[in-house]
């Protein structure tokens, strides 16, 4: 029984040693579009419904970092023209805000790089991690066993799949804290989703860098200042994805 046990322990920490704890992920990112177009001027009739961009995630057990995929062009098709019976001509051009989420995964800390009209702002926040309910349904995605969990954040219903195959605790965004990679994103059904498309046991961790460019704010100066510009605007704080885009008219 005794040499059993050993056998058993032994096979234990063989697996455990053996877990991806470092990578590479590429996410399709997508997220439905919701226009606030001001004026006397109809919209134009072919405006997107959504917004694509591939995103990469670079992650050690130390830290991570979320961010655009250098190797792809994320304009999302984000470039529209249109031209009335009058012959006036419209481009609408809306480039991928260069967003970085970056976690000290050793000292559960968060810095988050966020663009807002045309401003760059420095976050920093704590790891938050015990505000995710365990559901207990499972699916698989790119071969993992794959749980779910959800949380409610402000006027966000979140749920995510993550996989204790690879027991590191974050995932794309700020969407981390559990035990294990999260693989999917799900945010009020549907508005916004996050799903992995290939994952790596390889990572160049010279990536993880901390982000230093911006104004550094608290989150709830942020918000502050977010809430405000876009009352300016006319758009009500909360109401969905409201991205800003440039007008031309020619």
């Amino acid at each position: 029984m005794k040499h059993l046990l050993l056998a058993l322990s032994f096979s234990a920490i063989t697996f455990i040693s053996s877990a991806q704890n470092s990578g590479t992920i590429i996410y399709k990112e997508t997220t439905k579009l919701h226009f606030n177009i001001q004026g006397d001027a109809p919209p134009p009739a072919n405006l997107p419904t959504e917004r694509n961009a591939q995103m990469i995630l670079y992650f050690t057990q130390d830290a991570s970092l979320y961010m655009n995929d250098p190797a792809a062009k994320n304009d999302g098709g984000m470039v529209t023209e249109d031209e009335s019976s009058e012959g006036e001509h419209v481009r609408i051009k809306m480039d991928a805000p260069d967003n970085r989420t970056y976690c000290d995964l050793k000292n559960n800390q968060k810095i988050i790089q966020q663009d807002f009209m045309d401003r760059k702002f420095l976050i920093t926040t704590d790891l938050k991690s015990n505000d995710w309910k365990i559901t207990g349904n499972q699916k698989m995605i790119l071969n993992y066993p794959c749980q779910e969990a959800v949380k409610q954040d402000s006027d966000k219903k979140i749920t995510v799949w993550f996989t204790t195959a690879i027991p590191v605790s974050t995932g794309p965004s700020s969407y981390c804290g559990l035990p294990g990679v999260v693989l999917a994103v799900d945010i009020n059904n549907g508005d916004q989703t996050i799903v992995a498309t290939s994952v790596s046991k390889d990572v160049d961790s010279t990536k993880i860098q901390k982000p230093t460019e911006g104004k550094k704010v608290t989150q709830e100066e942020f918000n502050k200042i977010r809430d405000e510009k876009m009352k300016e605007m006319g758009i009500q704080p909360g109401s969905g994805n409201n991205v800003i885009i440039k007008i031309d008219n020619h």
